[in-house]
């Protein structure tokens, strides 16, 4: 008879393979394929930040990359963004590290990052982390097994303490850390009333103070242009409430360069507030609306008529232009949308056709 972890092996079915560095580097489009069907933290679980702190770290630190990916048949279930590196524990204690990438435990040298995990569809999760830690626990090379700054340490440790015979291994919950979240999905109100009275009118009063100082106060998207005078403002904000800037020296820079890479992502903007000093591009305003699911009319001018919506086709011709003048998605999206647009607000004509439209000049 099979014990509860052969069934679920059995469902699973799971393959693993160990990618390469290069494999790794080169699997931008199927990790972020993977990262939008999972609950994975959509920043430090991507792609650009984990090979953008594996540029910074990876050598200076000596790591190994141990990637493993994991497969139902052809198709990518999920991935463990894993590292291995011999540290020195306690001054005398040798000890072969794996761990997460996008961590270094107990160094205070590289950035870290938070909720670090697996990343899988949520109905796969549960058979990666298992069939991760077979793979690992089959392994006799390491000592030391560190899942840091992870909101999911409870089923990290049972799924290792299902596994290892008595005695043969053990662990331990170290350095724990809770953190404050805000829930403002809600709203404002909905997140002001589950809050203690004297919080409350603290909140309240603080937020009343800011409007009635500063007018109003928005979020606004800086382009890449705007990153270094970005950085100087929170810089600026933070030393005058904490005394001492928020980034300085190698990490100001590692999240420079990481902000100039996001900033050719349609998504990857950094948000200011601001109070009506800077107006915001067309390309930007589109970004935003397509990844709220928004209209343009609704982020301009609130009206919240519903669209019925409808699959968007991309033209051919639009696409060849796109590749052959090196424009970007989000750029190309602006040009079929101002199009569009324009067909709207005149009468259809033979011109008009999309096989037939002229985008070089329209560009």
């Amino acid at each position: 008879m099979r014990t509860p972890d052969q069934q679920r092996d059995a469902v699973s079915a799971l393959i693993t393979r160990q990618w390469s560095i290069q494999e790794w580097l080169a699997s931008e489009s199927a990790w972020d394929s993977l990262l939008t069907r999972s609950n994975a933290d959509a920043l430090f679980l991507s792609w650009q930040w984990l090979t953008h702190w594996w540029h910074y770290y990876g050598d200076t630190l000596g790591l190994v990359p141990d990637v493993m990916a994991f497969y139902r048949g052809d198709n990518l279930v999920g991935l463990a963004p894993l590292y291995r590196r011999l540290v020195v524990r306690a001054g005398i204690v040798r000890t072969r590290s794996v761990q997460v990438i996008g961590l270094s435990w107990r160094d205070p040298v590289p950035l870290i990052s938070e909720y670090l995990d697996v990343i899988a569809s949520p109905e796969d999760l549960d058979a990666v982390r298992n069939e991760c830690m077979r793979v690992l626990l089959g392994r006799p090379a390491w000592t030391e097994l560190v899942i840091g700054l992870t909101a999911a340490g409870g089923e990290w440790r049972d799924a290792f303490s299902r596994r290892v015979p008595p005695g043969s291994h053990y662990a331990r919950e170290l350095d724990r850390s809770v953190s404050y979240h805000a829930d403002l999905a809600q709203g404002f109100a909905a997140y002001l009333k589950d809050l203690g009275q004297s919080t409350r009118r603290s909140v309240w009063n603080l937020r009343r103070r800011l409007a009635e100082e500063h007018g109003e106060v928005r979020f606004e998207f800086l382009a890449p242009e705007e990153i270094d005078s970005g950085f100087s403002d929170l810089n600026r904000l933070h030393q005058l409430r904490w005394n001492r800037p928020a980034f300085a020296g190698e990490r100001l820079e590692f999240h420079k360069t990481l902000a100039a890479r996001l900033a050719g992502i349609s998504t990857g903007f950094l948000s200011d507030v601001e109070n009506n000093k800077r107006s915001v591009s067309a390309e930007t305003l589109l970004g935003i609306a397509r990844v709220l699911s928004l209209s343009l009319d609704y982020l301009m001018k609130g009206d919240s008529t519903q669209v019925a919506s409808a699959e968007v086709q991309f033209p051919a011709r639009l696409a060849e232009l796109a590749k052959n003048e090196n424009i970007s998605f989000v750029q190309a999206l602006t040009l079929l949308d101002m199009k569009l647009q324009i067909v709207a607000h005149r009468s259809t004509s033979k011109s008009d056709h999309d096989d037939d439209f002229d985008w070089k000049k329209f560009e």
